[in-house]
């Protein structure tokens, strides 16, 4: 009777080394996936980072033009009032 007991605990125990075996590549794969996914939301927070700082340059830039413009036109009405 000890030997189907034994094979029962061996077979038992092969499943779960399987298992196991399964679950492990399964966690590698997350793992990688995982890294992946890290990466790709660093590049597009890159790219954030940098659209951003472009639209305040180019706010800036206006900002300055408008100035410049706005400090012309007030000269032209100066010089017409005069």
């Amino acid at each position: 009777m000890s030997k189907p007991n034994q094979l029962s605990t061996t077979s038992l125990i092969s499943e779960a080394e399987q298992r196991e075996e399964v679950a492990t590549k399964l966690l590698d794969q997350l793992d990688a996936r995982q890294d992946q996914v890290i990466s790709d939301l660093d590049g597009l927070n890159d790219q954030i980072e940098d659209l951003i700082d472009s639209w305040r340059q180019q706010s800036t830039v206006n900002e300055l033009e408008t100035d410049a413009t706005d400090t012309t036109t007030d000269a032209d009405k100066q010089a017409d009032a005069a």
